[in-house]
């Protein structure tokens, strides 16, 4: 059974994701942890940090609140016990998807859950995101679908039960990219 899950939370493919992870907190009466990383060089600043750096901090910062906010509005009307945070990502070369492993060892976290990941071919180095979380994380992680899922058959509302009653699935890696 799940006791603490952590969701990673901040673009258009973490809403899934945050849906997904309530479910399952739901589901398994566990604690839920959004988190939001927040990128002091995120790609588009480049452009924008050259006319106004301040102004492009200011933004980052925003963006973090609202999708902090968001997910904390999503966790309270869900009734599950839970917090969403925001954690600045050091410019000391941690990755994102390390960072997360770390935050969710941190957190005592039993349960990571991904956004999937569209298959763009961009990489974060090169791995992608949730290759480099699965390989750091001491904890199960879920990838969610990035489109809508079709209602659950009973054979995938019968895996749900099984997680949540202490059965765990292995990470499941994916194949390393050409």
């Amino acid at each position: 059974m799940y006791k603490h899950i952590l969701v990673a939370v901040g673009t258009s493919l973490s809403e899934n994701a945050l849906t997904t992870a309530i479910t399952r907190a739901r589901d398994c009466n566990a604690r839920l942890t959004a988190l939001h990383i927040v990128d002091q060089t995120p790609w588009w600043a480049i452009v924008t940090a050259d006319s106004n750096p301040g102004e492009t901090l200011d933004v980052i910062d925003d963006h973090a609140r609202a999708v902090t906010r968001y997910a904390a509005r999503l966790i309270d009307s869900a009734g599950i016990d839970g917090i969403a945070r925001s954690v600045t990502q050091p410019l000391d070369g941690t990755s994102v998807g390390e960072l997360i492993a770390r935050e969710a060892n941190a957190v005592g976290a039993d349960l990571i859950v991904l956004g999937g990941e569209a298959d763009t071919g961009w990489l974060h180095g090169e791995a992608r995101l949730r290759d480099v979380v699965c390989s750091h994380a001491r904890c199960d992680v879920l990838i969610a679908a990035h489109t809508s899922a079709a209602p659950a058959t009973d054979t995938q509302a019968a895996r749900v039960a099984s997680a949540c009653t202490g059965a765990r699935a292995s990470h499941r890696h994916s194949a390393p990219r050409k």
